[in-house]
């Protein structure tokens, strides 16, 4: 581990150029396919994992290949038609496979080829398996989503569920791991038991209560010193007022020995059709105080996905309030950032990339992409063949569908798979040179 730390550091050292050699994996998925009960015909063999949500380096196997934890988040999941119930609009999802166990994965990268080789499953503190479905209303962490199976009946919510987006490993061989439902960050033992769970005002700054929902913790990193770094995927929503003004998102330094943090500013870029539109996919410490930290969204029209440099030396520790947000700190000081590497200009035709880990070398980038576990979902209706899912409204009341204010009695929700490029797993090594 100490070894791993203080190669990463060198490629804080490093001003670079360009990337001088990328290998791209698709990531075979052996036998860690999901099983589903479902009709339809494309995942009669299963569902496609989704190890892809962060990444950090395990090290090399006897042989000399590369192996490295990945996770997935809280499972397959799909967006719902508008919900009424009782007169007002719920959020809501789909869960095509409602007792999904977030997991850490395994990847192993040989010389032709990449495959899932082990999957270790989250257990809660008593040992049972945990899901990835939503926190009841009114506890902390929940989205107010309702979890929906296909037929649209209500499944139950998890008081343990996580939406896990980011991995890292301590010294002592412990997996850390962060949420976007809390935003929660767990410690779990080597076999993924958690023994250590911390939330808003329970261990963490109560201001992170503010995330968008589903935009919470997105990225884990642990740096030389032991410290716990969590970036927050997109700027905090106070009050309801801020998600597309503030300019910044939120950083946090966490000492797991003392249980104390320190909040750092980071700036999103400029050309998103709002700053609620910018998302960090990952972080990853590379040594003295200096992180890689994905960085990406639409702008112009156009997905980026930016691998960015970003430096805390010097940078202010911002207040467990709301000024950041409201643009009230004059003279603020935030993480210093330069753009390092393009993963566009390479290739990459990916909408997500979320994990990121640098290798022993301290000069190889890799990357793997989330790819939502190669699914969408779609209505089927005979009786309006062209129609889309926003044509529709489900009465959780009535139980019925309704299609441009007319009831759809043959409409129903399916499961297809999305694009070939989207569904695909992928690791790619970017190898980079210095000016």
């Amino acid at each position: 581990m100490k070894k791993i730390i203080f190669l990463s550091m060198l490629i804080s050292t490093m001003i670079y150029a360009e990337a001088v050699n990328v290998k791209k994996y698709i990531v075979n998925s052996g036998d860690y396919k999901i099983t589903y009960d479902g009709e339809e015909r494309e995942f009669i063999t299963g569902i496609n994992p989704g190890y892809g949500s962060a990444l950090t380096f395990k090290g090399e196997d006897k042989d000399g290949n590369l192996e490295f934890y990945a996770v997935t988040d809280r499972g397959p999941n799909g967006d719902i038609p508008k919900y009424i119930e009782n007169d007002k609009e719920t959020a809501g999802k789909f869960f095509p496979v409602p007792d999904f166990t977030p997991s850490i994965g395994v990847i192993k990268v040989k010389r032709n080829k990449a495959e899932i080789v082990d999957s270790i499953p989250l257990r809660n503190s008593f040992g049972e398996k945990i899901s990835g479905r939503v926190i009841p209303k009114g506890l902390l962490g929940t989205t107010g989503e309702i979890p929906l199976n296909f037929d649209m009946s209500r499944l139950n919510n998890d008081i343990d569920g996580l939406d896990t987006e980011g991995i890292a490993v301590d010294k002592n061989g412990n997996f850390w791991l962060c949420d976007e439902y809390g935003p929660f960050i767990v410690k779990a033992d080597k076999h993924g038991k958690i023994i250590e769970k911390y939330g808003p005002k329970e261990g963490l700054p109560e201001i992170l209560k503010y995330r968008v929902p589903n935009r919470g913790f997105e990225g884990i990193t642990i740096d030389e010193k032991g410290y716990v770094y969590a970036a927050v995927q997109s700027p905090l929503d106070i009050n309801g007022e801020t998600k597309k003004t503030a300019g910044y998102t939120r950083i946090i330094k966490f000492n797991p020995e003392t249980k104390e943090s320190v909040i750092y500013a980071y700036p999103v870029d400029k050309g998103y059709k709002n700053f609620g539109a910018a998302k960090i996919g990952d972080i990853c410490s590379v040594g003295n105080g200096k992180f890689l930290v994905i960085e990406q969204g639409k702008q112009n029209g156009k997905m980026q996905n930016l691998i960015y440099m970003i430096d805390i030396n010097g940078a202010d520790e911002i207040e467990n309030n709301g000024d950041l947000e409201y643009g009230k700190l004059k003279k603020l000081n935030p993480a210093k950032k330069e753009l390092i590497l393009d993963l566009r200009k390479y290739g990459w035709d990916i909408e997500k990339a979320e994990g990121l880990t640098v290798l022993p070398d301290g000069k190889t980038i890799a990357v793997v992409n989330d790819n939502d576990f190669g699914i969408a979902t779609k209505i089927e209706d005979p009786d309006h063949i062209d129609s889309e899912m926003e044509d529709y409204i489900y009465d959780g009341n009535k139980k019925e569908f309704t299609y441009k204010g007319k009831t759809a009695p043959k409409a129903k929700v399916i499961m297809t798979q999305n694009s070939k490029s989207e569904r695909e797993s992928k690791i790619w090594l970017f190898e980079m040179d210095k000016k």
